[in-house]
């Protein structure tokens, strides 16, 4: 990282940026080129779960490459011809979820996290429509911009 002032290695930190987001955006290899889409995600155990459709374009290619890229910031504010913020980028490997009690957690803790107005219990109809993602993180790192603030402050804001 150029910026090493701004580079934070705190765990605490960058799990706050995740858990603070509201979207992610994720990077696929399509064919040696990226493909970039934002999902709603929820950091629950230490890794980065998404739902999405059942079939699609993100599912065909994370079956062909389950590494992934990330991003997800938080705090962002224009400060003239700066920007402000707290952020994370990493990478990770990806897995679809099979395990219908495991689905219907991470499907709770998502409607939580975005105060979803679901109905639970699923039928199981909805359940097997909607697919699950566990990512597991491999690497991550940590950034912010904040005028006239240290790293700690950082920690206080969003």
């Amino acid at each position: 990282m150029r910026r090493k002032e701004r580079e934070m290695r705190d765990p605490a930190f960058m799990h706050g940026v995740l858990a603070d987001a509201r979207q992610m955006c994720l990077a696929f290899n399509a064919d040696g080129a990226p493909y970039i889409v934002a999902v709603n995600h929820v950091f629950y155990k230490s890794a980065l779960w998404f739902h999405c459709a059942a079939e699609g374009r993100k599912l065909d290619l994370l079956r062909a490459d389950p590494r992934l890229g990330f991003f997800a910031a938080v705090d962002i504010a224009q400060d003239g011809t700066t920007t402000r913020y707290r952020s994370v980028c990493g990478t990770g490997r990806a897995e679809i979820i099979n395990d219908a009690g495991l689905k219907l957690d991470i499907l709770k803790a998502v409607a939580e996290r975005f105060n979803a107005p679901c109905r639970f219990p699923v039928s199981s109809e909805r359940l097997a429509a909607t697919t699950i993602v566990r990512m597991e993180i491999e690497t991550l790192a940590g950034k912010y911009s904040r005028r006239g603030e240290g790293p700690n402050a950082a920690l206080k804001t969003g």
